[in-house]
């Protein structure tokens, strides 16, 4: 991977304006503020914030080693030890599904990845067959199910990331435009359509594929990826292959981690260049990636990076959010994830 490329130098700008902005070292230990300083709450510490900072300096070792990041890594770990007093859990099972991942992403012998996926496995309500968004919660969505399938099906529960796939497909895939809705919460569907599901919905499709037992299931799970990628291409196209926009807060967050698993599925169907149809998506994937890390470049002030790429940034408001900022940084570094298909 090149490291002068220019998707790289945009998602290293990316990295260092989150580090100089919300990062802060206290001795061996770090963590970050969820907001600029001067921000109401700005020193507000978000577990589901940090899973996916953790992901993202990880994501960036991989594409840019360095022993700095390496070092601030660990010293981000030892941060969620601290803030979760050694548990790294929370009664949210969406929260714990997504700092699965980044931990998964860091390393998958980590001893913690195996008390957290167990968690998860034992969280599934098998009169639902999906499992709920917390601790007694009648809510069952897809940012519980989708990052628990993709975490599971990277550990010997794979069966359990089948049918926590398969129930997505049964109760939330809008038949009308292909995407995900939200959730089901007793018994009535939530048909919210928000980024981030169609992202995951993705990365567990392609999660099954990778590691699928066979050729028939592999390309069953890839058509299902195919199919995702198609509907979320079409939601885009009004808008130029923009993702819709929701602010900041958790918001923040969604369209990074679409542009994230469209990037893995830029790569995954790139792997047989000699199918017209695989190649087809996986230039459809990275042109949507593109579009967006591209809008987002344009978009920035300073260092600042906006909430919606249809703006140019502001020094206030939802732009400062930690949220924000790395969700732009997220969509950068899946830039680069998908600069190698080109």
């Amino acid at each position: 991977m090149d490291a002068t490329s220019p998707a790289q130098a945009r998602a290293m700008s990316a990295e260092a304006a989150v580090v100089r902005r919300f990062v802060h070292r206290f001795g061996p230990v770090a963590w970050a503020h969820a907001a600029a300083p001067g921000v109401s709450g700005a020193r507000t510490w978000h577990y589901w914030w940090h899973a996916h900072l953790v992901h993202a300096f990880s994501e960036a070792q991989e594409h840019r080693p360095d022993p700095r990041r390496a070092r601030l890594l660990r010293e981000l770990h030892r941060g969620v030890t601290l803030r979760t007093l050694g548990r790294w859990t929370t009664p949210f099972y969406d929260d714990v599904a997504w700092m699965t991942l980044a931990l998964q992403r860091y390393d998958l012998g980590d001893r913690r990845i195996e008390r957290l996926v167990r968690r998860l496995d034992d969280a599934i309500d098998p009169a639902v067959g999906a499992l709920p968004w917390a601790v007694g919660s009648s809510l069952y969505n897809a940012p519980a199910n989708s990052p628990s399938a993709i975490a599971l099906a990277w550990t010997a529960r794979r069966g359990s990331a089948v049918d926590l796939d398969a129930w997505v497909a049964r109760a939330l895939d809008d038949p009308g435009t292909g995407l995900v809705r939200d959730g089901v919460e007793h018994g009535v569907v939530r048909p919210e359509l928000w980024t981030y599901n169609q992202g995951v919905a993705i990365g567990s499709a392609l999660a099954l594929a990778e590691t699928a037992p066979d050729a028939d299931s592999r390309d069953a799970h890839l058509a299902r990826a195919a199919g995702l990628v198609a509907a979320v291409e079409r939601w885009c196209a009004p808008d130029g292959g923009l993702f819709p926009a929701v602010g900041g807060g958790d918001g923040g967050l969604f369209a990074g981690i679409l542009a994230r698993h469209l990037a893995e599925a830029a790569v995954s169907f790139a792997d047989d260049p000699a199918d017209d149809e695989r190649r087809a998506v996986s230039d459809s994937a990275r042109r949507l990636v593109r579009v967006n890390a591209e809008a987002l470049w344009e978009g920035r002030r300073g260092d600042l990076f906006p909430a919606d790429p249809r703006w140019a940034a502001r020094a206030d408001g939802d732009d400062l959010d930690l949220s924000v900022q790395l969700g732009a940084w997220i969509t950068l570094e899946a830039d680069v994830a998908a600069s190698v298909t080109d």
